[in-house]
Formats: structure tokens, sequence, C-alpha cells
């Protein structure tokens, strides 16, 4: 039980000094098979638990149930539409501020990365329930990454307004998905995030 105790408060402390940590990849054994990758199109390598995890821990006020549930259906979106579920789940945790909210999109709308959005106080497209919501953002985030045609029907009626094909990488995207020149950055950086967070728990479980 004390070894148990010890533990945890070695993984909760380590988990405080991810933010601020300077980003080593040796230091956590990252490999080839680990690692994230910054194209759109691509499979994810964390699972709904790891996607869950992360946003418990950064949002801790979220039901475990709702942020299980996201996770599982951010995976299952990605991989009809061929897109990156990592990528995706980082994305709509910068654009919510990990379901946070507070900006002009309410948590109502169930709309996971700012669709519609533009500012002034605009607050984008509103959809009927989570999936429609995500299947929206996966299928906006191909447009981008991809030529291909969607293969479920679209719910993303800003879809026809991207030119497609033109970011298939999160460095693609400053400038085109977000005005902010550093919106590539502050993805990447949440991605870092959550293969450390990948990489502690799996620590964990040893």
């Amino acid at each position: 039980m004390r070894r148990d105790k010890w533990l945890f408060l070695f993984l909760l402390i380590t988990f405080r000094l991810v933010a601020s940590e300077p980003f080593m990849p040796n230091k956590l054994q990252f490999t080839a098979q680990n690692y994230y990758s910054v194209f759109i199109m691509d499979k994810g390598k964390c699972s709904a638990q790891e996607l869950a995890s992360m946003l418990l821990f950064y949002n801790p006020s979220i039901n475990q149930h709702k942020a299980a549930k996201i996770a599982q259906i951010y995976i299952e979106e990605s991989q009809i539409e061929g897109v990156n579920s990592d990528i995706a789940f980082c994305q709509m945790a910068l654009e919510t501020g990990f379901l946070n909210y507070g900006g002009d999109v309410d948590k109502k709308q169930n709309n996971f990365c700012g669709l519609g959005a533009t500012g002034n106080a605009e607050p984008g497209l509103h959809f009927p329930d989570v999936r429609t919501g995500v299947m929206a953002h996966i299928q906006h985030l191909k447009a981008y990454g991809s030529k291909e045609n969607i293969r479920k029907p679209s719910v993303d009626i800003r879809f026809k307004y991207v030119k497609r094909g033109s970011a298939t990488s999160i460095y693609k995207l400053s400038g085109k998905w977000a005005s902010d020149p550093l919106y590539d950055q502050k993805l990447e950086n949440l991605l870092i995030r959550l293969f450390r967070h990948k990489s502690f728990l799996a620590f964990g479980k040893r």
C-alpha cells in the first residue's frame, strides 16, 4: 500500500512538470513506433483511454464517462475518414481549452473545433449531438489534409470553402485553419504533451 502511495505521488509530481519541462524524447525513450505524427492523413497512435486520460488530467472537472465517450468517438470517426485521431483530439483540446470553452463558442453547440467562429462574438456552427460535431471536425480536417472524398454524408457546411489538400501536416494549418501564426506550434505542443502522457501511463503500468 505504501509503495502504491509513493508511486502515485511520483506520477502526480511528474505530470505537473510535463507542461513546462523542455522536450527530451530520449529521456522518455521515444521510438519511431510511439512518436507522434504531424501528418493529418495518418493513423493515430493513442488509444481512447490515453486520450481520455489526458483530457481528464487537464480538465478534472469533466465527467469521466463523457471524456471516455468523446475520445472513443474521435477515434472511430477518424478511422473512417483516415484522419490522424491524435491530431484531431489535440486540436479539439486547443480550440475548446480541454472542453472548458470560455470563448465565443458555447459547449452546448457541440462545436469542437471552432467551425464558423470567426471572431467578434460570432459563435459559429451548432450540431445536434457530440458525434455529429466530431464528424464535422474530422471532415473539415480531411478537407485540408486530402483531396479524397469523405466517406460519410457531409455534416460540415464549410467543407466546400476549403482548398482541398492545402494543409497535409499541422505545420501548414497556421494561416489556413486559424490566423494565429503560432497555431501549428501550439498544436504540436499539445501533441508533445499527449505523447508524454502516453509514455507516463505506460511507465505506471510496469
